[in-house]
């Protein structure tokens, strides 16, 4: 059995050796396209193969729509994006049937094939190749043969997936899942779906004027029958709504209501737009506000509905962006890594760019640190260096373009506005290190939904802002960040306009500065949307604007308004238990614990109701299906809620054998 396990594991390493990837720039690729194009990656130019001299997407129509038996398409061209600046190489476009699992890419075989020229490539863009005639299946391969290097020619991928997309070795076609990458190459099918009865398309809504309060604007539908036969009695019912209440859809001549929008007769095969801007109109208020806009296209005879919803998202932010928040994954002693921060010095403002260095390579110490990578593995990240503008924006590797691309989603950023109108902070500290950190961020005009509410966090940091140390180049200030100190959700703006409270970390015991020097230390704090990733508000405190004495007493008489966390015995061995104690000045009503292992996942809850100012809990070294959990690093998170307001605090413990 150990002589299998080893002949597996020897594979996946020679196939390994076979491909490599340089990070790509992250950028959106995404070109207007038709409808009915069919791809599994994100229109993301994420990571550039190469390695290989050829290369599959194998379409499975079938598992598109799981709910239908059988399901063939028509495919009437290929689109293959094509990165690098130039070549010297020709591409071959083949499309195959499958066989057994891989593409039948014998020449008697194929179904389609060309051959662009050199000349003929369109670089670091879409190449679309029409068929010389449609093909029609429920299973297809679009093969590219084009011999890669590691200075010019690559195959472009999303950072997505894996399992449709495959390389060549020795003969036999790979997918990129089957080595653990997760990448789908950017190859794309157009044609359309067979099935029987009709297939009505709600293919995407446009908008006629702006979205500012107390503007109307007009919804544009396109709208196509993928059918061989006329369509007739089909409708669109529209849907807009802002945190408060549903906008009705009115009609321009009477302002009466309007509840859905009857279509006429829709040809066989052909594509409308719907444009009722003389017609029809929303009237915004005339406040900031969020808004959802979901349109459906209802036909009784319609046999493939999945493709009839469109969803969108609006804001209306009314507040400027004061603060944009720059971060980056990095490496000691890499040329990439210098150079990017060299082009942020000619770039970027730092009178309103906070920046951010996460040092998640463990080779990079002493600058490394557990904040840092999970961060690094918060933004899915899997190569250094990396760029993240405003939370949302990533620039993966360093290349020739990155100054421009970099300049390009810095002015974007600060194109865009907030609902964050305010914000004020203050920190009081005593001679013993313990510092405690008081914000207020406010959202004094803008209605946000619920569900964008819950899914915000406060983060507040500590940063080092470090130079002339080794690793680093000459006269180069990095902003290195080395604590988390936590992590609250933004609930209290379900309730009222303001996000408040203080945080408790200690400077001496919490974490460790690398030369030495308090001095030279700020706290940062943003909020974050964990879906999106995007930044809304980013601001900082340096340590030498702290104040002293509102906690000058000792630990264990800290004033009532603040609270403490202890874990005792910390570092713990497994053979004992940990005992993780919380005290809060007032009465707590519930509380939980929950522990996360260093690569963020969660290991163990354990909840408890108190009903004094005090709360214990009890860990074992056991995770939550009672298996002893290795060494290691565990992040501490305990949330307490006490008179209808929650509290959070985390606290770092070492677990030995």
């Amino acid at each position: 059995m150990r002589r299998y396990i080893f002949v597996i594991i020897a594979l996946v390493f020679s196939l390994l050796n076979a491909v490599d990837y340089h990070t790509a720039s992250g950028r959106n690729v995404r070109s207007t396209m038709r409808d009915t194009l069919f791809y599994y990656h994100t229109n993301t130019d994420d990571q550039h193969w190469f390695g290989s001299d050829s290369w599959a997407v194998k379409f499975e129509f079938n598992e598109f729509y799981p709910e239908i038996d059988s399901l063939a398409y028509q495919a009437e061209g290929a689109n293959i994006f094509i990165p690098g600046v130039g070549g010297s190489d020709p591409l071959t476009i083949k499309l195959c049937e499958d066989r057994y699992g891989q593409p039948l890419i014998h020449p008697d075989s194929l179904l389609f094939s060309q051959t662009l020229q050199t000349a003929e490539i369109q670089y670091q863009d879409w190449n679309y190749i029409q068929f010389s005639n449609t093909i029609t299946d429920t299973t297809l391969w679009l093969v590219v043969d084009y011999p890669t290097n590691t200075t010019e020619q690559f195959i472009s991928a999303s950072a997505v997936g894996g399992m449709q997309s495959y390389f060549i070795n020795n003969g036999y076609y790979y997918s990129m899942f089957s080595i653990s990458y997760d990448s789908e190459f950017l190859f794309s099918l157009q044609g359309r779906f067979l099935t029987e009865g009709t297939d009505l398309d709600l293919v995407s809504i446009d908008w006629e004027g702006e979205f500012l309060p107390g503007n109307s604007i007009h919804p544009k539908f396109t709208i196509k029958n993928n059918s061989d036969i006329p369509v007739s009695a089909s409708y669109i019912i529209p849907l807009l709504e802002d945190p408060n209440d549903a906008i009705e859809l009115v009609y321009t001549a009477d302002s009466t209501s309007c509840q859905q929008i009857d279509l006429p007769v829709l040809n066989a095969n052909e594509t409308y737009v719907f444009d009722v801007s003389d017609s029809l109109m929303y009237i915004l208020p005339d406040r900031a506000s969020q808004y959802q806009f979901a349109a459906e296209l209802f036909c009784e005879t319609d046999s493939l509905t999945q493709n009839n919803t469109i969803e969108n998202e609006f804001q209306i932010y009314i507040e400027v962006l004061e603060n944009l928040m720059i971060e980056n994954a990095v490496q000691l002693n890499s040329s990439n890594s210098d150079n990017i921060w060299s082009v942020q010095a000619s770039v970027l403002d730092t009178s309103n760019c906070i920046l951010l260095n996460y040092f998640a390579d463990l080779n990079d110490e002493p600058f490394y640190n557990d904040d840092s990578y999970e961060r690094y593995h918060y933004y899915d990240l899997m190569g250094f260096p990396a760029t993240i503008v405003g939370g949302n924006e990533k620039l993966l590797g360093y290349t020739s373009q990155y100054s421009a691309q970099l300049t390009e989603l810095y002015n974007i950023a600060f194109s865009n506005s907030t609902f964050i109108s305010n914000d004020t902070c203050y920190a009081y500290y005593n001679e013993m290190g313990n510092v405690g950190f008081s914000y207020e961020i406010e959202n004094t005009e803008t209605l946000l939904f619920d569900e964008f509410i819950n899914d915000l966090t406060l983060r507040v940091g500590v940063i080092e802002n470090v130079e002339n140390e080794p690793g680093i180049p000459a006269d180069t200030n990095i902003p290195v960040f080395t604590y988390l100190i936590a992590e609250v959700d933004a609930a209290q703006f379900l309730d009222n306009s303001t996000i408040s409270d203080t945080v408790l970390f200690n400077m001496n015991d919490d974490y460790t500065t690398i030369n030495n020097n308090q001095d030279n230390c700020e706290i940062v704090y943003w909020l974050q949307n964990d879906e999106t990733k995007e930044i809304f508000h980013v601001n900082k405190l340096p340590f030498i604007e702290f104040q002293p004495g509102l906690v000058s007493l000792d630990e264990d008489e800290i004033p009532k308004t603040e609270y403490s966390m202890h874990i005792f015995p910390n570092p713990c061995k497994t053979t004992e238990s940990m005992n993780i104690s919380f005290f809060l000045s007032k009465s707590i009503q519930s509380a939980e614990l929950k522990i996360y292992n260093i690569k963020g996942q969660l290991v163990k809850t354990i909840i408890q109701e108190p009903t004094s100012q005090n709360v214990s809990f009890i860990w074992n070294g056991k995770n939550n299906v009672n298996k002893q959990v290795s060494s290691g690093i565990y992040l501490m998170q305990i949330k307490a809620e006490a008179n209808g307001k929650e509290y959070k605090y985390h606290k770092k413990s070492l677990l030995i054998r």
